[in-house]
């Protein structure tokens, strides 16, 4: 629905109307299920005559697109309703855990969690990857020191640092990344998957460390991951992912919330992936009807965390951190080519 509407030229607007009604925001209060008497409540405290905000919802209410709006609103609320089940069944109303399995068979792990939905800590999938021994700050400084590669920089000046993630691209090279590592806790500098593009190339020794997880990657792609390395106190902030991701931790460890993706409607999603709840408001816990059911996982060195799609989380790193995350499984991943929802919610 556009944002300005121009006013009808069709019968004029009620006498002693004198300022400009704000279409967009009577929409939204119109479609967010609050009372008319509310609704004209709030805009004759905003000093508007109760006659203007009356005829403007008079005619609001007799247009076409009013009522193709009001039809998909429904049509939201009836998914909202059907994405309540799980809540309101009680499959949720426990202390939220996330299962640890040691050593699972790509069998099992397709059919209880990658089919299913569902989160796991998984041990045992890397064992013998030279990784967890050879990489190290002096390692890699040794080996690619004087390489350029991609980090995301001076994140703490801007509060949506992930949303606007590639205004923060940077290109330094990588010793000076690890002398910011060994001054201390930070948030101000990160490297994300969103540096793939270059890192592939300029990291590229590294991935001869990388081994193979048969029957859950792709053999001919199992590799094809990404790597991140941040200093303790990097987050990234809530947000869900477009497809499943392993996330495999070398170096250091990370605490992960997670939020089912059913719970998308207690998410308040205002912009593509991303969320207005903050970090302290929404801690681990069993929701209601006004929060949802917050799961926690700390994975430590050679564990791996299934994060399914669609599944919001917020990552926290607790040491200096290496990890290497992965898309690439053998089974269907692509939910991204039917996703249309980026701008506002």
């Amino acid at each position: 629905m556009a944002k300005k509407h121009n006013r009808s030229t069709s019968q004029p607007a009620p006498a002693g109307a004198r300022q400009a009604i704000d279409h967009f925001a009577l929409a939204e209060a119109l479609f967010s299920g609050t009372e008319i008497s509310d609704v004209i409540a709030g805009f004759v405290a905003q000093g508007f005559a109760e006659r203007q905000i009356q005829y403007e919802l008079e005619r609001a209410q007799k247009s076409a697109w009013f009522h193709v709006a009001a039809r998909y609103a429904g049509r939201a609320a009836k998914r909202d309703w059907v994405l309540d089940f799980p809540k309101r069944l009680g499959c949720t109303s426990q202390a939220p855990i996330v299962p640890h399995v040691d050593k699972i068979s790509p069998a099992d792990f397709f059919e209880q969690y990658y089919r299913a939905n569902r989160p796991v800590v998984l041990a045992g999938l890397a064992d013998g990857w030279s990784a967890f021994e050879k990489w190290s700050l002096d390692h890699l400084e040794h080996l690619l020191g004087d390489r350029i590669i991609g980090v995301q920089w001076n994140r703490e000046a801007n509060p949506n640092y992930e949303a606007d993630c590639y205004d923060h691209r940077n290109e330094v090279p990588l010793r000076e990344v690890i002398a910011r590592l060994h001054a201390g806790a930070s948030n101000d500098f990160y490297i994300t998957a969103n540096n793939s593009d270059i890192n592939k190339t300029a990291l590229a020794p590294l991935w001869e460390d990388v081994g193979t997880i048969p029957g859950i990657l792709e053999p001919e792609h199992e590799r094809d991951g990404y790597f991140w390395m941040g200093p303790r106190g990097t987050v990234t902030p809530w947000h869900h992912d477009l497809s499943n991701n392993l996330l495999l931790q070398i170096k250091g460890r990370k605490r992960i919330r997670l939020v089912a993706a059913q719970d998308t409607p207690l998410m308040r999603n205002h912009n593509h992936c991303f969320t207005r709840w903050n970090a302290e408001d929404l801690l681990p816990g069993p929701g209601d009807d006004t929060r949802p059911a917050v799961y926690e996982a700390v994975i430590e060195p050679g564990a791996a965390l299934f994060i399914p799609v669609g599944w919001w989380h917020y990552v926290e790193g607790l040491d200096i951190t290496m990890s290497m995350t992965f898309l690439n499984f053998a089974a269907p991943n692509d939910f991204e080519s039917n996703y249309f929802s980026f701008g506002d919610l």
